[in-house]
């Protein structure tokens, strides 16, 4: 198993795991025509293509043998949260592992890994009801320093906005 820079060739392997995971950052409970309204919009096969090409975004590949079972993106160039701790550096935008690697520090290598490539502070944002998730972000050093929204299809979601200072 290695990390490596994502290829134009696997966004569709990136867009099978943001499928298959992106239910579980939020809400439980959230109607199933909102997920997949998200899902259509922003993690597609096309979209990840784009997101490959666009200079201001990294995303990595957790590599197990030629399979694709996780990833992380990170985008250098935001937009403002107007939270001045979390304006202007970049933003973990997603760092997702697919459920049968859960709890086998797969995850916890791809976010060391990428946080490892970023010189300075670092923002994410994660569902206020994802508890499991704000304890691994905490453990590596992220701390909540406010909130902001975060849209699912029609439903509007309370995030935390969490930041690793400089290591």
């Amino acid at each position: 198993m290695h990390i490596r820079t994502a290829l134009l060739t696997d966004a569709e392997s990136i867009s099978a795991v943001a499928v298959q995971t992106f239910a579980l950052a939020c809400p439980e409970g959230t109607a199933q025509v909102e997920l997949q309204r998200y899902i259509d919009e922003n993690l597609t096969r096309s979209c990840f293509e784009s997101a490959l090409a666009d200079g201001n975004v990294d995303i990595r590949v957790l590599d197990d043998a030629g399979t694709i079972i996780g990833f992380s993106l990170v985008n250098h160039a935001p937009g403002t949260l107007n939270l001045p701790l979390a304006d202007g550096i970049p933003e973990l935008t997603r760092c997702y592992v697919l459920p049968a690697h859960h709890g086998t520090g797969s995850a916890q290598r791809l976010l060391s890994a990428t946080v490892a490539s970023l010189p300075g502070r670092v923002r994410l944002t994660v569902n206020d009801q994802n508890a499991k998730a704000i304890r691994f972000y905490a453990r590596n050093g992220f701390a909540t320093i406010g909130d902001t929204s975060f849209q699912c299809g029609d439903d509007i979601h309370r995030d935390l906005v969490m930041v690793r200072p400089a290591v």
